[in-house]
């Protein structure tokens, strides 16, 4: 799966398409717009890659696909993976396609996450879902994000007996979970701006999404926040502050420096 959305991604920037001219009005600090792009930044938890491409556009409509790869050098990979004893990488590889109406601010998405579990080596979260925008003011936006999907782990059924709650198929979908969402951006001027986000990940059926692998869980965290501090130095280039945390015992929160350039 890993191998996949790579393939996908690398394929999907060297289309002809990327040369296609970016609708004028953009706005980088918004999170559901859609344009052609790419960043990079660099912090506590490695190097970051992020890319954009736009797919369509129309007076009402826009689509697009967002690639993503952290941790690309795969600095943080100090964990063994206890029952095949191999090393367990630190980098994880999104891809996102999403589409939204410009007139009302309605939207859907699809979000594949793939990146290697400790326990459970290879697994990727597929989810898809409505967001939508809601205005509070000329300088404030909210933009809520309610996201349904599986969990697809490796086949590990090898090391235990049939029954053990610790074990997984690897082909049937270890996991029906559901995801909140919530995005928030603050103008405090008209080139520097703060995006803040928080999700909240549990399970639907099968696997507990939070609890101890030792319990039968996939043992993640329920909850992940980042807050971004931008500044933009022209219509189509940022540079921007991160901050990443979340509410798992296993993982540190992250800081890190980014640039993005929209075409």
């Amino acid at each position: 799966m890993k191998k996949t959305i790579m393939t996908l991604a690398v394929l999907t920037f060297m289309s002809p398409a990327i040369a296609a001219e970016t609708s004028a009005e953009l706005d980088m600090s918004d999170p559901t717009d859609v344009y052609t792009t790419l960043g990079l930044s660099y912090g506590t938890a490695g190097l970051d890659f992020k890319g954009m491409l736009m797919l369509s556009s129309t007076d009402t409509q826009k689509t697009g696909v967002i690639f993503e790869a952290k941790n690309m050098l795969n600095e943080d990979a100090d964990a063994v993976n206890p029952l095949t004893h191999d090393e367990v990488s630190a980098r994880s590889y999104r891809l996102r396609w999403g589409t939204i109406n410009t007139e009302n601010g309605l939207g859907w998405s699809i979000d594949a996450v793939n990146a290697e579990h400790p326990f459970f080596g290879n697994m990727t979260v597929v989810q898809t879902g409505p967001n939508m925008t809601i205005p509070v003011g000329d300088s404030f936006y909210i933009w809520p994000i309610v996201y349904v999907g599986g969990v697809l782990v490796e086949n590990n059924s090898e090391h235990f007996p049939m029954d053990n709650s610790m074990s997984s198929d690897g082909i049937d979908i270890a996991s029906a979970v559901i995801t909140g969402m919530v995005y928030a951006r603050y103008a405090i001027t008209d080139q520097l701006w703060a995006l803040g986000s928080y999700s909240y990940t549990t399970d639907i059926q099968g696997k507990s999404w939070s609890d101890n692998i030792a319990d039968g869980g996939l043992q993640m965290a329920n909850a992940k926040y980042d807050l971004t501090l931008g500044y933009q130095l022209t219509d189509r280039q940022n540079v921007t502050l991160i901050y990443r945390g979340d509410d798992s015992d296993s993982s540190d929160d992250s800081f890190a420096v980014g640039y993005n350039y929209a075409f």
